[in-house]
């Protein structure tokens, strides 16, 4: 580089000491030097048998270049950092609580491995979340289901357990699991937000094919206004286990259904997306999704109803 070398010349005061310091041949110092000369058409050494000396003209060309080549050392520095994923920021959308679960887990060790890396996250509904990522406002969000869609690639996180949240004074609290048979003349409240029609599907699913019309309620809450209704009395709800990290007065949370009834938890992204923050949360996670699905497999192996 012509600047480096004229800098390198400047400090050593020598022409074949700036070509060892650089560890190239002293022609190719001398011809960098009288390529810039040529360019500006000024002198920027006085050349003597002793050394090189800085011209008036040189002085000030140096003083200028050491800026830049300063700006151009942090410049490379931060690309290498970004593309190493040192620094730095992911954005994540999300339909799902961070209380608990494989996503936390993730998540955890990913800021251990980069702390310097940004994470801002978004809570919307799916089709807001599927906007924001198509527009490349969020870098990859997590929702229920396997999200087999054409809008990106998909991952299955994890399949998580299903429970119920009960009111805790309620003779449904006092149970270890519970069958849908149990519950197939409870009210179920739900939000009209997102999952909520899939909670709503799920629980129809179950209750229909016992034999029994449903009883649902639909509310304009999120999920935690649909706890404090539970908590009031008002009905049950059905959760995945993640979001059993949190606590609501009066609501206890209850395991329904069989063993292997498990609700899909998803990543969702964009392939071209070549952020590299991104890249390195995804092969993390791809780690933790292996260790839940080897976790499941040993769990049905050993039919184990309750775990």
């Amino acid at each position: 580089m012509d600047l480096k070398a004229i800098e390198t010349v400047a400090e050593t005061g020598s022409f074949r000491k700036s070509a060892l310091r650089l560890g190239i041949g002293q022609p190719a110092i001398s011809r960098r030097v009288a390529r810039v000369e040529d360019r500006i058409g000024v002198s920027l050494f006085e050349r003597r048998r002793s050394g090189a000396r800085l011209t008036l003209a040189g002085r000030v060309f140096v003083g200028r270049a050491r800026g830049i080549l300063n700006d151009l050392s942090a410049a490379w520095d931060m690309a290498r950092s970004v593309g190493e994923a040192k620094t730095g920021e992911l954005r994540i959308g999300l339909i799902a609580s961070l209380s608990r679960g494989t996503l936390r887990c993730v998540i955890e060790e990913f800021l251990l491995g980069h702390p310097d890396v940004h994470l801002s996250f978004t809570e919307a509904e799916r089709g807001e979340l599927l906007s924001l990522l198509n527009h490349r406002e969020i870098d990859v969000f997590i929702a229920t289901g396997t999200n087999s869609l054409a809008i990106g690639d998909t991952m299955v996180l994890d399949e998580e357990r299903t429970y119920l949240a009960v009111p805790s004074n309620s003779h449904l609290a006092v149970k270890t699991q519970l069958t849908w048979t149990d519950v197939e003349d409870e009210t179920y409240l739900v939000s009209k937000r997102e999952a909520g029609q899939d909670i709503h599907d799920y629980i129809h699913r179950r209750i229909s094919d016992l034999g029994k019309p449903v009883s649902l309620q639909w509310h304009r809450l999120g999920h935690e206004g649909i706890m404090t209704l539970v908590g009031l009395g008002l009905g049950i709800s059905l959760i995945a286990d993640h979001w059993r990290g949190v606590s609501y007065p009066n609501v206890t949370f209850v395991r329904i259904g069989e063993a292997d009834e498990r609700i899909p938890f998803s990543l969702v992204w964009r392939p071209e997306n070549d952020n590299p923050a991104l890249r390195r949360f995804l092969s993390l996670a791809r780690v933790h999704a292996k260790g839940a699905a080897s976790s499941l497999s040993e769990v049905s192996q050993n039919r184990d109803p309750w775990p």
